[in-house]
């Protein structure tokens, strides 16, 4: 799978700027990051598309391919799973999961810390 740049929305996205949270191609990577020095220290890492990436089992149900990482539960799931884990209450509705793509993040040597918190409006 491949994602699209989320800045021109026309070409393949490279680099994911994890201080923007934006997947870029390479021309929108330079312009944006080329516009002053504080934002031209913005860690970028690369991404790669795998053709051949195959789905992996739901860790709950273990029967069907698993889309949603759950950052707090550090667990794959299927869309039924997800929908019955983080309905439960607010707490575990307020997880952090990310949609499954298939997209490998090269992060190199790097070991980086992700906190994430949840406030209720």
């Amino acid at each position: 799978m491949r994602i699209q740049c989320n800045l021109c929305e026309a070409a393949v996205a490279k680099v994911l700027c994890c201080a923007d949270e934006a997947a870029l191609c390479l021309e929108c990577d330079e312009k944006v990051h080329a516009a002053n020095k504080l934002v031209s220290e913005h860690q970028r890492l690369p991404l790669f598309s795998s053709s051949s990436f195959q789905m992996p089992k739901c860790d709950i149900c273990q029967e069907i391919s698993g889309f949603f990482f759950c950052l707090q539960d550090r667990a794959l799931l299927c869309r039924k799973c997800d929908v019955a884990i983080h309905t439960v209450n607010s707490v575990v509705s307020c997880h952090q999961r990310f949609l499954l793509t298939g997209v490998e993040v090269d992060v190199g040597t790097k070991t980086d810390t992700i906190g994430a918190s949840c406030f209720n409006a």
